[in-house]
């Protein structure tokens, strides 16, 4: 192998590097698949990389997972025209993998031109890419900390940077309480789309040099999350080559309440997903480079916008994993109390840092995973929950990919990723004695007992759930019926829940000492002379349609486009929402939630 210091090419986003000649080598006849047809980009690949004076051994698997059967390219004619294909080849060229010789190493690498993606030993993130219009062959190979980009800060909704950094949180997620109970801790699969806009498109100039592009972020965002037990597979792909589908503007609070509603209005009606992220080449203002909702995944606000800012899609992937680690209910790392991550800051740091995209962070923080399994726990992020079937996954089934598929009793990864003592990595079935590996009914490698159990109650509205005996699974999740009284008779269960005025009424108006909110206390209409304009109700009915709050706060603390009504009480004012048509969470929240009392058997 050969390597120097780069003297002929010019790398301008990066301060220094190697310049190398990477080594395909053979593989150990036991990993040769010798059944498996001819292949461009074939199932297993070792290169030999030389970087400071050692050489890596890079042993790379492609990554089945990254996309579904079902997934989709869209993209644009000159005249406008949406043109949605789906691959024909079963065949893709980015991989996932590990150093040889350090068990704790990864690597994520693209093979579609050159060799491009990162490695990391030990503390040591080394990222490489082909050299253009360089002897053939030769790529350069460098330290992640010694890539230049935009430093990135991630700004979630409402906040500001020097002072408030706690992040938006949808209505719709504070409405009831949940109690934690016990989670089986994966796996859990991420059903992605993502977007490309049309700046991204003009950067790169090239409709598949911005698709590879694309996938090879989400390839890094994969890597990044499997130690978490969670699965990114991209299963929709859109690029806006003709013209943005969406104002895309600097501001991103704006680009992303408008990401948010074409998602919703658009996107989620053509292609059902889990979560859709923006890859922008916009330059967002300040040092910021992304923005989500927290706490919002399986839900409409689901998904994020991320800055381009580096030539090399580490940026980005480092970015997105950011904000999605919102939207699966992670906080910032500095604004957990007593929070550590284990990774210096130099050499990367963690994931839900505050700043975030030059340096390729190595993991996530314990208190980031703690969010997302506390958030995990709640029944309104079950979309995760759907494994693709065997005969959906991008290749067909292969052991090791901690997919369990046709003819596999149990996969939990590649023999060296592997800490599962009731599953043979090498054969994907139990070993002997083993009657399950994984399920909130399987302990030590045997089913529970019948009658043990696997789900606790969360709430009034929620049942217990108990091991069959039959099964390694916990039953699925059921609720009372709808209709039964809960919270001490102060509302009805629908839908798992217990809804109240009360909870609705702090999710509009803020929470404040009592009385400050107080609901349906307002006493159905004023005195003559004094009716408001819309929504007087009978004391009767003062309890169901319009929400009537009882707050010293001057307007709602979510949304626009509305305005309020009400008369005073003492320096206390009765108050409801009058929603405009871009009200949005307003106008969401403004009516009594479907099951709360309105009065006796009411």
């Amino acid at each position: 192998p050969g390597s120097g210091a780069g003297l002929e090419e010019k790398l301008p986003h990066v301060e220094r590097f190697e310049t190398v000649l990477p080594r395909e080598l053979p593989l150990p006849r036991g990993k040769r698949d010798l059944s498996a047809p001819p292949s461009t980009y074939p199932g297993h690949i070792l290169y030999g990389v030389r970087a400071e004076g050692r050489e890596y051994l890079l042993w790379l698997e492609k990554n089945r997972a990254l996309l579904g059967q079902h997934y989709t390219e869209t993209h644009y004619s000159a005249d406008g025209s949406e043109i949605t294909e789906k691959p024909d080849t079963q065949d893709h060229c980015f991989y996932q993998g590990r150093v040889r010789g350090h068990p704790d190493s990864a690597a994520s690498i693209s093979t579609c031109s050159g060799l491009s993606g990162f490695f990391r030993v030990n503390e040591t993130t080394f990222l490489l890419e082909p050299l253009e219009g360089a002897v053939a062959g030769r790529h350069a190979v460098y330290r992640a900390a010694h890539l230049r980009g935009k430093r990135g800060t991630c700004r979630e909704p409402g906040a500001t940077l020097e002072y408030d950094r706690e992040p938006k949180i949808p209505a719709a997620m504070k409405l009831y309480r949940w109690k934690s109970g016990p989670v089986q801790k994966g796996p859990r699969y991420v059903e992605l789309v993502l977007v490309a806009d049309n700046q991204e498109f003009r950067k790169h100039k090239d409709l598949r040099t911005v698709q590879n592009r694309m996938k090879e972020i989400v390839n890094h965002v994969d890597k990044l999350y499997q130690p978490l037990r969670l699965r990114v597979a991209l299963i929709g792909l859109e690029v806006w080559n003709h013209r943005d589908k969406i104002t895309v503007s600097p501001n991103p609070e704006v680009t992303l309440d408008n990401f948010l509603h074409w998602r919703e209005s658009e996107l989620l009606r053509k292609k059902p997903h889990d979560n859709a992220q923006l890859i922008t080449g916009v330059d967002f203002h300040g040092n910021t480079v992304g923005l989500a909702k927290k706490l919002v995944m399986c839900t409409r606000d689901s998904g994020g916008v991320n800055q381009d800012h580096s030539t090399n899609p580490i940026g980005a992937a480092s970015t997105m994993a950011h904000e999605m680690g919102h939207n699966l209910g992670m906080s910032h790392d500095e604004d957990v109390a007593g929070c550590r991550c284990p990774v210096p800051k130099a050499d990367g740091g963690c994931v839900m840092a505050g700043s975030v995209g030059l340096v390729y962070p190595k993991l996530f923080s314990r208190c980031s995973e703690q969010d997302m399994w506390q958030f995990l726990g709640d029944p309104r992020t079950s979309c995760l929950l759907n494994a693709p079937r065997a005969d959906e996954l991008y290749g067909g089934p292969v052991c090791g990919n901690q997919f369990v598929e046709r003819g596999e009793q149990c996969d939990c990864g590649t023999p060296e990723e592997c800490s599962d003592r009731c599953c043979n990595a090498t054969t994907c079935q139990l070993r002997e004695g083993a009657e399950c590996a994984r399920g909130e009914c399987c302990q030590d490698c045997k089913v529970k007992a019948a009658g043990v159990l696997c789900r606790a109650s969360k709430n009034d509205c929620d049942l217990a759930e108990h091991c069959s005996g039959l099964s390694a699974e916990c039953p699925e999740d059921v609720f009372q019926e709808n209709g039964i009284s809960c919270q001490h008779g102060s509302g009805y269960c629908y839908n798992g829940a217990c809804p109240s005025h009360g909870e609705q009424c702090r999710a509009l108006w803020g929470a404040a000492l009592q009385p400050q909110v107080r609901p349906g206390g307002c006493g159905g209409c004023p005195s003559p002379g004094r009716a408001p304009a819309h929504g007087c109700a009978s004391r009767r009915d003062v309890k169901c349609g319009t929400l009537l709050c009882l707050s010293d706060k001057s307007q709602p603390i979510l949304g626009s486009g509305y305005y309020s009504f009400g008369y005073y009480f003492g320096r206390f004012k009765c108050k409801a929402v009058i929603a405009g048509s871009d009200a949005g969470e307003a106008a969401e929240l403004r009516l009594v939630p479907t099951g709360a009392k309105c009065g006796e058997e009411m």
